[in-house]
């Protein structure tokens, strides 16, 4: 999709936001109204408008106006269930309470990217599950092409039968490489390993060339699913050989994720680098962990020398390794 969506998380104290928010609220009302046998009458709108808005403020809800350029197309809301929450309770689970694309801006992936952003949100809550209540209309279809069931339970809150979903793993075989940000940059420079890998950590050292915004999208970029940053990527050009760095984020680390990681990689920067020839990195010898994964992804060992282990002045083994032109 050529434009990106722009999230922003709605609270009590920004008047700017709210106000952007009850009118996106009234038209979904609206909408809701008309496929309802028991339309909300307008004199509970706005306090049940109000009140949500009140609720904002813990981190495991998430209210956010979503905007593509300065145009607000829509809003997602969701929360983590609790047992002293009213109304209907799955404990543990991500509930999707209300969701609206408007109707110009439906049927052109944004509804599916908004989904994925709340499902990310559920992620990182920890939530294992997720489920809401499906408007017969607009609401039923959409959902169970996201893959939500229909579980024949109907909740005592407003009597729609009730959808539920897993909530998805990260996926690298949806991860999609793009050119580093300001943003982006600024969050990879924080990223902190577990010993004995914290010598590639990126905090307290100097990175220029990390930071330089004239190699972004033409040799560096980040790994992305929806919002989540998979990984850095760097690659340089050699004659026709391609040479490539990398770094999985961390908290993806040490979970069997790096042969997965490695393959999306390449993939994807043969695809956006148009590369069909030798695919060259080197690796620390002693990072048995990362070899394990090159090599099960296809990478070969060519030869060993030394050089200066990064961020440190210690000199290490380093294999070369290559995985052959396609």
């Amino acid at each position: 999709m050529e434009k990106q969506i722009k999230y922003v998380q709605v609270s009590a104290d920004n008047a700017e936001n709210c106000k952007v928010y009850k009118s996106l609220m009234y038209e979904y009302i609206d909408e809701m109204n008309e496929h309802s046998e028991r339309p909300l009458p307008k004199e509970f709108q706005q306090k049940w408008i109000n009140s949500i808005i009140a609720m904002q403020g813990p981190t495991d809800r998430h209210l956010e106006l979503c905007y593509v350029g300065e145009m607000p197309i829509g809003f997602l809301y969701g929360k983590i269930d609790h047992e002293d929450h009213k109304g209907f309770i799955k404990p543990g689970y991500g509930y999707i309470m209300e969701f609206y694309v408007r109707p110009d801006h439906r049927r052109k992936g944004y509804g599916k990217m908004m989904f994925k952003r709340l499902e990310q949100s559920f992620r990182l809550d920890g939530a294992e599950m997720m489920y809401l209540t499906a408007d017969p209309v607009t609401g039923k279809p959409f959902w169970e092409a996201m893959g939500f069931n229909n579980i024949n339970e109907k909740s005592p809150e407003n009597q729609l039968y009730i959808y539920e979903k897993t909530v998805s793993p990260i996926g690298f075989e949806y991860g999609v490489l793009k050119s580093l940000t300001k943003e982006t940059a600024a969050e990879i420079a924080h990223w902190e390993y577990e010993k004995p890998y914290d010598a590639y950590n990126f905090t307290n050292h100097q990175n220029g060339y990390l930071l330089d915004d004239s190699t972004w999208g033409t040799e560096q970029f980040c790994l992305v699913d929806g919002e989540t940053i998979l990984g850095q990527v760097a690659c340089q050009l050699d004659g026709t050989d391609l040479w490539v760095g990398w770094s999985m984020a961390p908290q993806l680390c040490g979970q069997g994720n790096g042969a997965a990681f490695v393959d999306r990689c390449v993939s994807e920067l043969r695809r956006i680098k148009s590369h069909t020839g030798r695919i060259l990195l080197r690796v620390s010898a002693h990072n048995l962990r990362a070899i394990k994964a090159y090599q099960k992804v296809g990478f070969r060992y060519i030869e060993t020398i030394q050089d200066e282990i990064a961020y440190s002045d210690r000199i290490e083994d380093f294999w070369i390794m290559e995985l052959s032109a396609r």
